[in-house]
């Protein structure tokens, strides 16, 4: 009610198209009213027509949804209408209602378009209060009894006679339409503003799933090859001491390699996330083929030199999700036994189960902290909580911590590096 809403071209044009209707039928009534009535439709026609065009023309504000409603994003930021607007708006509506009201039973029934314009525009805008656009039907049912009385009086010319009850009903029940219309106008309007609220916040949602997929998928790329550049590295310093070049160079060399191979892992991720349609992730993602799949996790498990694969059970092909959420959780957890318990064994299963299939990364806890201290400090947890995020979407788990080792019995109550403690991490998914 306080703006102007914007109107295509197509609806301004119906709406001067009516306009131009009620014209032709002030014009056959003007012999058998009053000047002073005929002035007054002219003073209401002429504010639907100036209306109409500033709608189409300037295109005023974007509709604001109902108090509790909230806008999505884009229109949050639509600049609030000028307080000139506003009281161009609310009169030139008024002017309609009065003129609609007033003319509707001397104009035998033509004035009260106006009215119908100016009633629907006021209940079908989701922004006005109910009390409002019910003040302005009651305004404009006492402007049509007072006009009727008007007319009956012969105050509006020769036209009073030839008002009767029925066209007096019609023109009230012509307002009780417009207004039913309008609310159900309004209601549609509300539901547009709800969708349009919620497909912007499924927009933010989508946008920030992306940004935890790229945060999880480029730390198990970095966590990986810069661990174990690390590892390397530290491996070729310490064979440059003891005078040992070739074997450096050969760490060296190793070195390079994982630094590639995590380059090109990192840009996968990035332009995985950019295409969607190419995501590992991806419904239509061709399955995994089982050879496929352990091929890589022993890549994995070949590059640690304390490491071993065990495999057991009938392998079978996966959906590309779960083969790629299987190779990150063993990532994170050589990385994980490469921060915590250098040097240590590290043990990789995969086992397949007639409906899921189980993987585990386990190691001994170690019976000190690990003496490089600056590795173990870039671990933030966002590994351990990516590899849940993965197999939870999957409907599978992932577990980790301490266990007793069977092996050797239970842990004797130390604490961390207790004897048989291992530190063990379990996914599983259905398969």
């Amino acid at each position: 009610m306080t703006r102007i809403n914007p109107l295509t071209w197509w609806s301004a044009g119906i709406n001067l198209a009516g306009a131009l209707a009620v014209a032709y039928g002030l014009w056959r009534a003007a012999p058998v009213v009053s000047p002073w009535v005929t002035a007054l439709a002219l003073v209401g026609l002429a504010a639907w027509v100036i209306r109409t065009l500033v709608a189409a023309t300037r295109g005023g504000t974007d509709p604001v949804p109902p108090a509790g409603v909230q806008a999505p994003a884009d229109r949050a930021r639509t600049s609030p209408p000028s307080s000139r607007a506003s009281l161009l708006a609310i009169g030139l509506l008024a002017v309609m209602t009065i003129a609609g009201s007033l003319t509707a039973v001397p104009t035998r029934g033509v004035g009260v378009a106006l009215l119908v314009v100016a009633v629907m525009t006021v209940t079908s805008d989701p922004q006005t209060p109910l009390p409002v656009f019910g003040g302005v039907a009651v305004v404009g049912a006492l402007g049509i009894a007072l006009g009727a009385a008007l007319a009956q009086a012969g105050a509006t010319g020769k036209a009073g006679s030839e008002v009767d009850v029925l066209g007096f009903a019609g023109i009230v029940a012509a307002l009780v339409l417009c207004v039913i219309a309008g609310l159900g106008r309004r209601a549609q309007r509300v539901l547009l503003i709800e969708r349009e609220r919620a497909s912007a916040e499924a927009l933010r949602a989508q946008a920030a799933a992306a940004r935890v997929a790229l945060a999880r998928d480029l730390h198990d790329v970095l966590a990986h090859s810069l661990g174990g550049l690390v590892v390397q590295l530290d491996a070729a310093e310490a064979l440059l001491d003891a005078g040992d070049a070739g074997r450096a160079a050969e760490r060296v060399t190793a070195a390079r390699r994982l630094a590639v191979n995590g380059l090109e892992e990192a840009r996968e991720a990035v332009r995985a996330l950019r295409e969607p349609a190419e995501q590992p992730e991806s419904d239509t993602a061709a399955p995994a083929a089982p050879d496929e799949l352990e091929v890589r996790i022993r890549a994995l498990v070949t590059g640690e030199k304390s490491a071993r694969l065990d495999v057991a059970g009938v392998p079978r092909s996966v959906p590309a999700a779960l083969a790629e959420a299987l190779i990150r959780a063993v990532q994170e957890g050589l990385s994980n036994a490469r921060k915590h318990a250098p040097g240590a064994e590290v043990r990789v299963g995969l086992i397949w189960h007639p409906d899921r299939v189980e993987c585990t990364i386990e190691n001994p806890a170690p019976a000190a902290p690990a003496q490089d201290r600056g590795l173990v400090a870039t671990g933030g947890g966002y590994g351990l909580r990516g590899v849940r995020e993965r197999f939870a979407a999957l409907g599978g788990t992932a577990r980790a911590g301490l266990v007793p080792d069977p092996s050797t019995g239970s842990g004797t109550g130390g604490g961390a590096g207790a004897r048989g403690d291992r530190f063990v991490l379990r996914v599983e998914a259905p398969a």
